[in-house]
């Protein structure tokens, strides 16, 4: 039993068994009723709560943009800012409390053939819960229980990857 830091850096409390004291537990009944989540199986679900978990965030940053993408946050409760920079400044992207609204680590199912780092930042104005996914975690079950998916998901990252920078040597050029 002791105190601590998580791998996210916030303070965890006392732990036994590896979970913190009080950690509220994942329902996968209440999983179910976010969109992202809402087709699932009840082993499917059952596997969610056990390999992820529900944090409380107080507000202020969660984290930010460059930095190595560690975990997939889905909005239970709440309110966030997603946020990208430009031009050294901080150019907020969407503001919502939408249910289920998902963010972080969603790139992680692309493996080494991107960089892992969070594409923007994001930063919580009112306590919220969230599901929580470790990156690895959530690139395992996206390629496990939907390969088809992938593949389309990976030709689109891909693909859109492909015109940007076509389109941009064009501008340079013009």
């Amino acid at each position: 039993v002791g105190g601590g830091r998580g791998s996210d850096g916030r303070d965890v409390g006392a732990q036994i068994s590896g979970e913190p004291v009080n950690a509220p537990l994942c329902d996968p009944e209440e999983l179910r009723t976010l969109f992202l989540f809402e087709q699932l199986t009840d082993a499917q679900l059952a596997e969610l709560c056990r390999d992820g978990r529900i944090e409380t965030i107080e507000p202020g940053p969660v984290y930010a943009e460059g930095d190595p993408a560690t975990c997939f946050y889905v909005l239970i409760e709440g309110s966030v800012v997603l946020s990208k920079l430009s031009g050294g400044e901080d150019l907020v992207v969407n503001r919502t409390s939408q249910r289920g609204v998902y963010a972080g680590a969603w790139q992680a199912y692309l493996g080494d053939r991107v960089p892992q780092t969070y594409q923007g930042s994001m930063r919580v104005t009112a306590q919220s819960r969230f599901f929580v996914l470790d990156a690895d975690c959530f690139a395992s079950i996206v390629r496990e229980w939907f390969p088809m998916a992938l593949h389309l998901l990976e030709g689109l990252f891909f693909g859109n990857q492909n015109t940007k920078q076509v389109v941009e040597q064009r501008e340079r050029l013009l």
